[in-house]
């Protein structure tokens, strides 16, 4: 019960941080403040951010609850999650124009 309380918490604080800060952003931009794009970019990120933190989570809560299966498979999830975003990165095709 203990992971799934903090996989919980994780997305539901993630969840909320994303949407105030995008909301704020979009906002701000309607009141035509020129900083508006700042608070789009933490919402994305936090918003991007979240299931990386919950799987993190995930593995501190199941290492605690001495599972090492499942805190090692969330550590293979973890692992690929940020090969993916690194080769996001790298491999991402920049439009011409």
């Amino acid at each position: 019960m203990e992971v799934e309380r903090a996989v919980y918490l994780t997305l539901t604080v993630g969840m909320i941080m994303s949407f105030s800060l995008l909301s704020i952003g979009i906002l701000l931009d309607l009141l035509g403040v020129k900083i508006y794009s700042t608070f789009i970019l933490a919402g994305t990120l936090i918003l991007v951010l979240t299931p990386m933190v919950r799987v993190v989570a995930a593995i501190i809560a199941f290492s605690s609850s001495r599972e090492f299966y499942n805190a090692a498979i969330a550590t293979i999830v973890l692992f690929f999650m940020i090969l993916g975003i690194l080769f996001g990165f790298v491999l991402r095709i920049i439009p011409s124009g």
